[in-house]
């Protein structure tokens, strides 16, 4: 879906006093640039907010003093509080609703709902809703939104946070998401503050030891496919143990394993502490893993994209390759 409407939710913004922020879990450097964003934003412009963001955040991004800004209100003090006060909910990265996890009934309980987005799989399950497939990350949508409502308030933090969002879901502007506009966006970060050697250093070399030894456990037990087109491996809840690593630490495999030369496909599926199997796509070459993780029930984008299949792993797998037999196979080799 591709539906930007900016001066509606600006004027929304405008007219709120009392806005909860709501993003998807397993929250990535764009969901969490986002929150730090609109967080900061809204406090400039004179706004109470609080940020609601399912499960642990990763710690490579507290930078950002995500430990300071987000889950500051507890679930039953948010409860409470909605139930009598016209709050204002915008959810921000999440390409649909159960995305927002635990937090999903306190969003569905605002007096209003917000969802600004750049998944084009995103249906818009809020009232108002901007949303544009083909922007390279939510971040840039709301510096967008920012410069919409009023460019002045936009400091060095809130660039930062809008920068790093940028460069995560780019890939460092290095994946086809990446447009012109990007790079122009991300040089008016610069300018307003954001320092790009700091914050790469952050993301990329602060991560903790166990993340580091689940990637490398992961990396040995990946196997090629079809032909060396398909790479598939696997985190297991005995990875996390043997490795010290937590849930959190799961990022960054997928893309190491899309470094493999001639894949075309990356499937890594995760064990979730709820005995759910999580199952991260990436495309490379133009395939398209977002037809596979819609079957799921998933969603994403082209080349990024990923689904819940609650069963056991060997049978997530099962289910995941005989969709991909449509494309790639018969032969498994």
């Amino acid at each position: 879906m591709s539906e930007v409407d900016l001066d509606v939710i600006a004027s929304r913004i405008r007219d709120a006093s009392d806005v909860f922020l709501f993003t998807h879990e397993f929250a990535d450097g764009d969901a969490l640039g986002s929150m730090v964003a609109l967080t900061l934003y809204l406090q400039a412009m004179g706004k109470s907010v609080h940020a609601f963001v399912p499960g642990k955040i990763q710690s490579v991004y507290r930078f950002l003093a995500t430990d300071e800004l987000l889950n500051t209100m507890s679930a039953a003090q948010a409860t409470a509080h909605i139930s009598v006060a016209h709050v204002t909910c915008i959810s921000a990265d999440a390409a649909d609703v159960d995305r927002l996890g635990e937090w999903k009934p306190l969003f569905l309980s605002g007096a209003e709902r917000l969802v600004i987005d750049h998944h084009d799989t995103n249906a818009g399950f809020g009232e108002v809703f901007a949303i544009n497939g083909s922007a390279s990350s939510c971040c840039e949508i709301l510096f967008d939104l920012f410069n919409v409502i009023n460019p002045r308030l936009i400091d060095a933090r809130i660039a930062s946070a809008l920068y790093s969002g940028l460069v995560a879901d780019t890939g460092s502007f290095q994946y086809a998401n990446t447009k012109a506009l990007s790079l122009v966006h991300g040089a008016q970060l610069i300018e307003l503050g954001a320092l790009p050697d700091e914050i790469s250093r952050s993301i990329y070399e602060s991560k903790p030891y166990g993340s580091l030894r689940l990637m490398a456990a992961s990396v040995v037990a990946s196997r090629l496919m079809y032909r060396g087109q398909v790479v598939v491996s696997y985190v297991t809840r005995n990875m996390l143990a043997d490795s010290g690593a937590l849930d959190e630490d799961t990022e960054g495999i997928t893309d190491e394993l899309r470094r493999i030369a001639e894949t075309k496909v990356v499937v890594l599926f995760k064990e979730a502490s709820d005995g759910s199997i999580k199952v991260s796509l990436r495309g490379k070459y133009g395939f398209d893993v977002k037809r596979i993780a819609t079957k799921f029930g998933g969603g994403g984008h082209l080349l990024a994209a990923g689904c819940t299949i609650r069963s056991e792993l060997g049978e997530a797998e099962v289910r995941i390759l005989a969709e991909l037999d449509r494309y790639l196979g018969p032969s498994r080799i």
